[in-house]
């Protein structure tokens, strides 16, 4: 990278790379840390040579690389919001022949909180296999080649909630998801109490709740306090 500058370095799950060391941590990947290390914040300066990291466990790096000279940036992307995945659903479906309404395609990506991009990907996928099990159904019980009509494959609302009901998304995989929208039936009994919460929040948190102020800008060295409700 330094006979080829101006380059970039980028290295994709970083956490399996450098994660914590650690006494019971092998002698031989606490080596590669150290070089790591070393390579990032050594005495010759890396100039043009610039280097950036993904994982998804940040908790997992060691924290040592993540202090300034080394990452001097940290950038969180969090899941998609309902907007999101309205965008992301509309690109995998604009090459269809008969893409779903977009009535169909606001509940979905209502319904798919804590989806990624590769799950709303696997979502249609599974939708398209779900349509043609159902428009084909002989092809699951012959061995014989057929021969089909792709345009008689027609996808509709049942095959996209047969596909959610099969899919697990990635986030609901390593714990379930709890931030989802109040299901109708629960409303009488949580509603009120869900809506005196939010006054209470939006009185402490106006920028956590009100999107116009969430775009203020607020002054370096100053956190913004994340809550937890339990």
């Amino acid at each position: 990278a330094q006979q080829k500058k101006p380059s970039i370095i980028f290295f994709d799950e970083i956490d399996g790379l450098a994660p914590v060391r650690s006494m019971k941590q092998d002698q031989i990947h606490a080596s590669i840390v150290s070089t790591l290390l070393a390579l990032m914040d050594g005495l010759d300066d890396r100039g043009e040579v610039i280097v950036i990291g993904a994982t998804n466990r940040i908790d997992a790096i060691d924290p040592a690389l993540r202090r300034p000279g080394r990452f001097d940036r940290e950038l969180f992307f969090p899941l998609p919001a309902m907007k999101e995945r309205l965008e992301i659903l509309k690109i995998h479906v604009a090459d269809w022949e008969s893409p779903p309404g977009e009535e169909l395609l606001e509940l979905l990506a209502e319904k798919t909180t804590g989806y990624c991009g590769s799950d709303l990907r696997a979502l249609c996928t599974e939708a398209v296999l779900q349509g043609l099990r159902r428009t084909y159904p002989q092809i699951y019980r012959t061995s014989n080649r057929l021969l089909l009509d792709p345009q008689r494959v027609e996808v509709k609302k049942r095959d996209f909630m047969e596909a959610s009901s099969i899919l697990v998304p990635s986030s609901h995989r390593a714990a379930p998801s709890v931030s989802r929208k109040l299901q109708p039936y629960l409303l009488p009994l949580l509603g009120p109490a869900l809506e005196d919460l939010i006054n209470a929040v939006s009185a402490i948190f106006p920028q956590g709740i009100n999107a116009s102020l969430a775009k203020i800008r607020v002054a370096k060295g100053i956190n913004r306090p994340r809550m937890l409700v339990t």
